[in-house]
């Protein structure tokens, strides 16, 4: 679950959608910070899973049917992305639940 509070805003570094395993990889300092492989992170809203974690960079792997219908599938790198972690137990309530 997320609230649609932005942590911070990262940078596309590269896009892979011609491998047949699609994945975005994103530069990211504080969302960064304790996040792990498997973790879901929201990005420009939209929930992916951190499948690798490379130095300053996560890496998420996307489907099809998300590239279709979210604008994660026109990302080009040096784009700017909105970075959201999921709402933890003892996260402050602020914004909205977006589920």
């Amino acid at each position: 679950m997320f609230t649609g509070i932005v942590e911070e805003v990262g940078t596309v570094t590269r896009v892979d959608l011609e491998s047949g395993l699609d994945s975005v990889r994103v530069g990211a300092s504080v969302v960064l910070a304790g996040t792990a492989l498997g973790d879901s992170v929201a990005i420009n809203g939209t929930c992916l899973t951190v499948t690798a974690i490379d130095n300053e960079e996560l890496v998420f792997g996307v489907m099809p049917e998300t590239l279709r219908r979210t604008n994660l599938g026109g990302l080009q790198p040096g784009d700017t992305v909105n970075l959201e972690r999921p709402l933890q137990p003892e996260s402050r309530l602020g914004g909205h639940f977006v589920l």
